[in-house]
């Protein structure tokens, strides 16, 4: 199934300059609806504060977020235009001051949804945990941006890190869209002699079979490493190699909004030098 609608985060305004050239370029590549999404964060409510009265305060927030809404939609309307592109922008209000159960749902509609990389010292706009509720919740495959870089083009040199488990079966399967038969795509399976049963004797050359009859050409690399740390491992193949895409699935699960992941999924989300395809 091709890539039709993208649901693109726009929250995160300081990275916007990046994000949104990147995400023009990909939706003009696949001949893409996009729908730029801004969530306006309700405001929590603290005891009053040196006589001001909250009622004052969570209006003035409130146009300041409104102000900004209104500079992101110029900002993003200009570039759909300026690449000629099928858009519509979404102005949302959340429940409460994350916004990522808004957004969450609006990723349900759509093929991907595209967010940037989080830092999560420094809020940006979004809060620290945002892509991974995206990737554990929406049921969509997330393609996440590293900050402050644009990319011109993703598919043409890709990686695929795989291991034969159903997150990076997903995650595999869902990157269809985003190759074609013209894309490089090397199949990099971690360490496979940790599992002899699932490798076997040529790691990952069934999978590199089913793929072709969709049309793509895979090479297969068992990689095996000195440490356990396939995160590291894969970044440094993505070098080497000079991709422009890394699929994977990501290994964790949420447990009352709080997070834990694999070793390798935390890696790549803190250290991605190029965009990450996560499906989960």
């Amino acid at each position: 199934m091709a890539t039709k609608t993208i649901v693109v985060s726009l929250n995160d305004t300081e990275n916007l300059d990046h994000l949104l050239p990147t995400c023009a370029a990909l939706a003009a590549r696949h001949e893409a609806h996009v729908i730029g999404v801004y969530i306006i964060p309700s405001v929590e409510v603290y005891a009053t504060f040196g006589g001001i009265a909250m009622a004052e305060v969570i209006d003035a927030q409130r146009k300041n977020f409104l102000s900004m809404a209104r500079k992101v939609k110029e900002k993003f309307d200009r570039s759909m235009k300026l690449n000629s592109l099928s858009a519509e922008w979404r102005q949302l209000d959340a429940l409460g001051s994350s916004i990522s159960n808004e957004f969450i749902r609006q990723s349900r509609i759509a093929d991907l949804a595209v967010v940037a990389q989080v830092n999560p010292d420094i809020y940006n706009g979004v809060e620290a945990g945002f892509a991974e509720s995206i990737v554990m919740d929406s049921g969509r495959p997330v393609l996440i941006v590293p900050r402050g870089k644009t990319f011109d083009a993703i598919g043409d040199k890709v990686v695929i890190g795989w291991n034969g488990s159903k997150e990076a079966a997903r995650a595999c399967f869902a990157a269809l869209p985003l190759v074609s038969a013209n894309s490089d795509v090397t199949l990099v399976w971690v360490d496979p002699q940790k599992q002899p049963s699932e490798a076997g004797n040529l790691p990952g050359s069934e999978l590199a079979t089913s793929l072709a009859r969709h049309g793509v050409k895979v090479n297969t690399e068992p990689m095996p490493t000195a440490s356990s740390d396939a995160g590291i491992a894969l970044l440094t193949r993505v070098g080497d190699f000079g991709a422009d895409l890394l699929v994977m699935g990501a290994y964790g699960h949420s447990r009352m909004r709080e997070f834990v992941f694999g070793g390798a999924t935390e890696h790549i989300l803190n250290k991605m030098t190029v965009p990450v395809l996560m499906s989960h």
